[in-house]
């Protein structure tokens, strides 16, 4: 059974202003759309749950004047619309209503569409899919669904709170149980949150796999920025301390190579590791590193002729960029250059000699 207000509560009700949030109107842009939940509540539960924000449902009987005055005055309200857009919501409604066409902005243009005639969601199906759960979770001990309804469900799925009057409440009311139901949620995740947490997921499983230790970093840092609530929080978690272990346990053991006869290839491999480091911990003990070994007695001459061997290898291919587009004034300048004696017995001027011997003095 069904229950609404009865007729004199229900003219009081249409008379009540529709004012909305007093005190606490915005002055933002024009609200999101009302994107109802196209499914049953089971399953909206669990997406709930998944992405830690709570649930709002509304129960609107159909062809009561109380009940209709809700889906006029509630529903399309502004601020209620914005709040709405942190929650999985859903209309219950046992009506089906005839198709009309409307205009809708997609992707910034203007496009026709058909949808329900009384809430405008594509099919009357949305807001029919959940009306017998809902008769079967929220009648009351007498067997009576008492409508319309608002009822607030936490991301467990557990009831906060809910108006279940037959009147049609007030905006404010409403609002009031969504303000208190969504501070007791605390901070939850949008689709697009939850669908890169997901990418994150399967990226860092893979990178830990490979034992790219940065790559592995990054992706566990930016889930954990995203949400530290398990069951995710706890495997970034352990996962961020596995490549934290792996980036120490890497860096250690190019650190090794600055000896006297390895140092050049050491300070290069390290060097080079620490570009893939940039942006993780690390990166600031690798340079400390690298400054250290250039200022080591045993190696940094080791280390200064294989810097000036890489300066050599990039006159010489800029010799070579010039060369070929036709500018030979500033090609000669840069094979010169790579000629002095700074660059001598160098690779890079053995090739300069050999491709430009005109400009040898």
């Amino acid at each position: 059974m069904f229950g609404s207000a009865p007729a004199i509560l229900a003219a009081v009700t249409l008379a009540l202003p529709a004012s909305g949030l007093q005190g606490k109107r915005t002055k933002a842009g024009p609200p999101p759309p009302l994107v109802p939940y196209p499914g049953r509540l089971d399953a909206a539960r669990v997406a709930a749950k998944e992405r830690n924000v709570p649930i709002l449902v509304h129960v609107i009987l159909e062809g009561e004047e109380a009940n209709d005055n809700y889906r006029r005055t509630i529903l399309p309200d502004p601020d209620l619309l914005r709040a709405s857009a942190g929650m999985i919501v859903l209309v219950a409604n046992n009506g089906t209503h005839e198709r009309k066409r409307i205009e809708v902005v997609v992707d910034g243009e203007t496009v026709s569409k058909e949808v329900c005639s009384a809430y405008e969601f594509d099919s009357c199906a949305v807001h029919q899919l959940a009306w017998d759960d809902c008769y079967r979770e929220f009648k009351r001990d007498d067997g009576v669904l008492y409508c319309p309804q608002t009822v607030a469900l936490l991301p467990d799925g557990t009831l906060f709170e809910r108006i279940d009057t037959s009147n049609t409440p007030s905006v404010d009311e409403v609002h009031s149980l969504v303000q208190g139901l969504l501070k007791k949620a605390g901070p939850g995740l949008s689709e697009a949150q939850l669908a890169e947490l997901k990418r994150l997921l399967v990226e860092g499983r893979h990178l830990d796999g490979e034992q790219d230790w940065p790559g592995a970093w990054r992706a566990w840092s930016r889930l954990l920025e995203i949400s530290a609530r398990d069951p995710w929080g706890a495997e970034a978690r352990r996962s961020l301390a596995a490549a934290e272990a792996g980036l120490k346990a890497e860096l250690e053991r190019l650190a090794a190579l600055l000896v006297p006869g390895r140092a050049a290839e050491g300070w290069r491999q390290l060097g080079e590791y620490q570009r893939r480091c940039a942006g993780t911990p690390f990166e600031k003990a690798i340079a400390q590193r690298l400054k250290k070994a250039e200022t080591d007695k045993s190696i940094r001459e080791e280390i200064a002729a294989y810097r000036t061997s890489l300066e050599a290898d990039g006159l010489l291919r800029e010799a070579q960029a010039l060369h070929e587009s036709g500018d030979l004034k500033k090609a000669e300048r840069a094979v010169r250059k790579l000629l002095g004696k700074r660059y001598e017995g160098t690779p890079a001027q053995k090739a300069a000699r050999e491709l430009w011997p005109e400009w040898i003095d």
